[in-house]
């Protein structure tokens, strides 16, 4: 699998509410292909699309997601903190944002995103149900993640689909880290990233992606170091750098 030069950051976080099927449709609409979310359990331990350990920041409810059942959940506005025209936006389930997905034929880079404690029941219960609901026609989508322990779930549960390494500074250990988890990428925080880093990564064999690029100068210099692929909040703003939004 070759990952994209360009990779919509939850959805098209700039444009429309993050990790929302808003967000994933503001994506296609911009020409992406790929497109990256975050995947976090339920009370009940249902996959949805959510980044952090609470509701607060999208939603407004104090409560932590790990605690608050789906129905509850799916109850939630999603949107209206973003903007009024998103109001009543939910939270999708994963298997929500899955459909739409195969219907938009859009690929995906699913982050693997555990509340505490939670990173194996959290790679397992989100990778099982893509594999069940995935067309098995297309090329499975990337799974990753910054804990191991999720990583070694996901290779176990689906050996078949890529899998990325995310660190936001390179760690020592990296290669070895990947290799014991046959991973296809390395997934770093622009700032930090360094070109003898780039050099490395790329002569070991890995992909190199980076989070979250949102400005043009910065994306250009990335790409000249090699980076393979840039995951931006504002996709338009780096489609020309980018060469578009086609895959590289």
């Amino acid at each position: 699998m070759k990952l994209p030069r360009l990779v919509g950051h939850r959805g098209a976080a700039t444009h429309a509410p993050e990790n929302t099927l808003a967000g994933i449709r503001a994506a296609r609409e911009f020409g992406l292909e790929w497109v990256e979310f975050d995947a976090q359990l339920t009370g009940d331990g249902v996959p949805v699309l959510m980044h952090d350990d609470t509701l607060q920041r999208t939603t407004g409810d104090p409560r932590k997601i790990a605690e608050v059942p789906l129905d509850e959940v799916a109850r939630l506005d999603a949107g209206g903190w973003f903007a009024e025209r998103f109001r009543e936006e939910r939270v999708p389930t994963l298997e929500a944002a899955t459909a739409l997905l195969v219907e938009l034929g859009l690929q995906a880079n699913v982050e693997i995103k555990p509340s505490p404690g939670l990173a194996r029941e959290t790679a397992i219960a989100t990778v099982s149900l893509m594999k069940r609901v995935w067309h098995a026609t297309r090329p499975p989508p990337l799974f990753s993640c910054f804990q191991v322990e999720a990583l070694e779930e996901a290779q176990n549960v689906w050996p078949e689909a890529p899998r990325g390494y995310l660190m936001r500074s390179l760690a020592r250990d990296w290669q070895e880290t990947a290799v014991r988890l046959g991973c296809l990428s390395i997934h770093l925080w622009h700032p930090g990233i360094r070109p003898d880093q780039a050099e490395a990564i790329k002569a070991a064999g890995y992909q190199l992606a980076a989070y979250t690029v949102n400005d043009a100068g910065r994306a250009a210099r990335l790409l000249e170091m090699g980076l393979d692929c840039l995951i931006s909040d504002d996709p338009p703003a780096l489609a020309e750098v980018c060469g578009a939004s086609k895959a590289a």
